[in-house]
């Protein structure tokens, strides 16, 4: 047995008791301690900086200068937006007041 499949044992029997020994997970707790053990692996390839000639392919200022803009109504043809029928008009007379019923005692 590689030490890497001795890890992934390792770190699956570890899995399986903090689970509580559940039955018939060996498959996922296998699965799953391989995944944790290539993070751990590669952690360091995670962290490490661009090198110089990866961080100067960025995009180039000439996809930002011609972006266009969104259509409007006047780009269909229409010279002002449509205007949309007014509702009943405010009333100017002050609104009644709700009536009251006297409070008995």
């Amino acid at each position: 047995m590689s030490p890497d499949e001795q890890r992934i044992r390792a770190r699956a029997y570890q899995l399986w008791e903090e689970e509580g020994r559940p039955e018939g997970r060996a498959e996922s707790h296998w699965t799953q301690a391989r995944e944790i053990i290539a993070l751990e692996d590669n952690a360091s390839v995670a962290r490490r900086p661009l090198a110089s000639d990866e961080a100067d392919q960025a995009e180039p200022i000439e996809a930002l200068t011609n972006l266009g803009e969104f259509p409007t109504l006047t780009d269909q043809g229409e010279m002002q937006p449509p205007v949309m029928p007014s509702e009943e008009p405010l009333s100017t007379a002050e609104p009644a007041a709700p009536d009251i019923p006297a409070r008995r005692r």
